[in-house]
């Protein structure tokens, strides 16, 4: 089964590490605008593109897991290479298939600590954000500030500083 199944596996990885760069692209532009402080518009838009992919992704992930079934493997690393372990005992050639996994492996990490790095800044800002709405709206047990030597201080205070 595996002599039908490797040619399509091969052009599955590559089209895998083609949507994973467009996700990387995606991921980095964000990075870029959440650094620049662009409008939500603009974050919101990214976040639909990377949304589109995902769900692309995750059909790449699919079918790459109903591949490796058919040799009663599972989608994993260790699957994988025992997949390409056995298409090597059937005389497959192998080396586009296991370069593009191994840039496909790479790439994936990358995503993913483009993707949490980008999540905590998100999260910064929100409570960025948070923070000063609590202030305007005097919610806010505390607000620090600084003093003329430069160390910081927290007054309580009680008062909205702007209403709607």
């Amino acid at each position: 089964m595996i002599k039908k199944t490797y040619p399509i596996t091969e052009k599955l990885l590559i089209q895998g590490y083609k949507l994973n760069q467009e996700l990387l692209s995606i991921l980095e532009r964000e990075a870029e605008k959440l650094n620049s402080r662009q409008d939500a518009a603009t974050i919101a838009q990214l976040a639909e593109q990377k949304k589109r992919i995902s769900q692309q992704i995750e059909q790449f992930s699919l079918q790459l897991t109903q591949i490796l079934a058919t040799e009663d493997l599972e989608l994993a690393s260790s699957g994988v290479q025992e997949y390409f372990a056995r298409a090597r005992s059937a005389n497959l050639p192998l080396k586009q298939g296991l370069e593009t996994w191994q840039k496909l492996t790479q790439l994936i990490k990358q995503c993913q600590q483009m993707n949490e790095q980008n999540g905590a800044s998100i999260s910064l800002l929100m409570r960025h954000n948070q923070r000063i709405q609590q202030i305007f709206r005097g919610n806010s047990p505390f607000a620090t500030t600084y003093t003329a030597k430069g160390s910081t201080t927290a007054t309580h205070i009680s008062r909205a500083i702007a209403s709607a």
